[in-house]
């Protein structure tokens, strides 16, 4: 007779993977590794945290003034989707590359507006509105502590659904994202 701590289910493993994994993604934006100091830098600090910052193959367009982003939601009735990653998150990259970063230019470009808020970063912003404030204080605003985090949020910078955290499910990533976003529009279209 095998002990219950012996029998790994299914179901049991795939919450430990996930969770392992999303640990494994805040404990990378704290300590460097070799195979991230050879990834490509900018010449600029990351924003006064004294470290430069990784490039990243597929970016989106910074947040840097959501209260311009807000009017045109406000007018186009666009939800906002709100990335909120750290420099040296590998599950970050791939989500931008395999799904944001084409969502934002194909499927849903015109009909949503996507904006990267970096947590680790003290980039200026300004908020839904209009006050000075940081990458770093709006993830803290909102609560988001791990990365990658996907939140979509109306012309108030008020959430319309649940935030999506981590990278946990890569086959199901892509229909959370689509699904938000589905979601999001139309309780703005109400």
């Amino acid at each position: 007779m095998k002990r219950s701590e012996d029998v790994d289910s299914g179901p049991r493993r795939a919450r430990r993977d996930a969770l392992r994994r999303i640990l494994a993604s805040g404990a990378l934006a704290l300590a460097p590794t070799p195979a991230l100091a050879q990834a490509s830098k900018v010449n600029a600090t990351s924003a006064g945290t004294g470290r430069s910052a990784v490039r990243r193959r597929a970016e989106l367009p910074a947040a840097n003034n959501l209260a311009a982003d807000a009017v045109a939601s406000r007018r186009e009735r666009l939800p906002i989707l709100l990335f909120f990653d750290r420099d040296e998150c590998p599950y970050c990259e791939q989500a931008l590359r395999e799904y944001l970063v084409p969502f934002s230019r194909e499927e849903w470009q015109g009909k949503a507006l996507f904006r990267q808020v970096g947590i680790d970063r003290r980039d200026s912003v300004l908020d839904f509105s209009g006050a000075r404030t940081t990458h770093r204080a709006l993830a803290e605003r909102y609560g988001v502590l791990l990365s990658p985090t996907v939140l979509v949020v109306d012309a108030n910078g008020l959430p319309l659904g649940e935030p999506i955290v981590g990278l946990l499910t890569v086959d199901f990533y892509g229909a959370y994202i689509d699904n938000a976003l589905k979601s999001a529009r139309a309780k703005l279209a109400g």
